[in-house]
């Protein structure tokens, strides 16, 4: 970490990495938190129960930080508990979330401080745009920051026009006053957001500042088990949310968590249950042109998932959803 002159100047952050079982990109998650060019920060781990604790893996590590402190998780408790303990132990003024398994440009932090002191105190949380790389480390996909037009809480409602929870960070009274839902396994980025959307404005920084490695992203996002419980949960959490924009965005949304499982399944090959889903959105707000394509693209199976791929290329980055 580089000198600051000024540095009291500087508001505290703290960065909250969680982490399970996946000791090399815990490593290299540190080293990019220590490339930051930014004072002053402070470091929390909070290892879920990792088979490899994460004091063995960073025993080693003596990192420049205001604080540096490993939280280890007596049992495993999942991705939203790891992130709920770092909230609770921070004490920076903003807080800068980082899976394990992503990585971040120098410029990152200093770019969302200097983001939130240019805005105004409704501004609750700042997002960045992020990069794909593939296995050779080249980039294969950069997805700008959408900040819509209009309510954000309504856009949420829909897409996950933010993205990775690795782009994002907060003033710390929003973080400790919005809890992750535990009880929601898989969309836990997306059902924060709305919470958070309720209580603050989003701000976004035009670069891709998060670096996206697929390789690595066998998160509980791919445990496709979850998938109907958790939309099922986030339709009950929500639907009331939505409702009270009136009955036909109530079916929009609706529409959209349909189309997220169908999505998921698509990638998954779950072919039966991505066509139930994709046509359930259709039937539900049939306005949008992206249900109809995948709808249509899913009754060949196998052949026509191929013929969807080529679609998610080509489409507007606004009609697909980042999640």
């Amino acid at each position: 970490m580089t000198e600051n002159e000024g540095h009291s100047a500087n508001p505290l952050v703290t960065v909250v990495i969680t982490t399970y079982d996946r000791p090399e990109f815990l490593q290299k998650a540190v080293d990019t938190v220590t490339a930051q060019r930014y004072d002053p920060i402070e470091l929390i781990v909070v290892d879920d129960h990792s088979p490899t604790p994460a004091d063995d893996v960073l025993n080693d590590r003596d990192p420049d930080f205001e604080r540096f402190e490993i939280h280890r998780h007596a049992e495993n408790q999942g991705a939203n508990a790891a992130r709920n303990t770092g909230i609770e132990v921070a004490s920076g003024e903003y807080i800068a979330f980082l899976d394990d398994d992503d990585r971040w440009d120098p410029e990152k932090i200093a770019t969302q401080v200097n983001a939130f002191q240019d805005s105004g105190p409704e501004v609750g949380v700042v997002y960045t745009g992020r990069k794909v790389v593939d296995d050779d480390g080249g980039v294969t996909r950069v997805w700008a920051p959408d900040q819509p037009d209009g309510d954000m809480t309504k856009a949420l409602l829909c897409r996950n026009v933010v993205g990775t929870q690795s782009s994002v960070m907060v003033r710390s009274d929003i973080a400790k006053e919005t809890p992750f839902d535990e009880t929601i396994p898989r969309w836990a980025d997306l059902e924060w957001y709305v919470a958070a959307s309720t209580k603050c404005e989003f701000a976004a920084v035009d670069e891709p500042l998060v670096i996206y490695d697929r390789r690595a992203h066998n998160r509980i996002s791919d445990d496709y088990e979850v998938l109907e419980e958790s939309y099922e949960l986030f339709i009950e959490k929500y639907r009331d949310l939505a409702a009270s924009y009136g009955p036909l965005f109530e079916r929009k949304m609706l529409a959209w968590s349909a189309y997220r499982v169908g999505n998921a399944s698509l990638n998954a090959r779950y072919y039966d249950m991505a066509r139930r889903y994709f046509f359930r959105a259709l039937a539900l707000y049939p306005f949008e042109p992206t249900f109809l394509i995948y709808a249509a693209t899913t009754v060949g199976g196998r052949t026509t998932h191929r013929i969807s791929q080529h679609i998610k290329r080509i489409l507007p980055h606004r009609l697909v959803p980042i999640s």
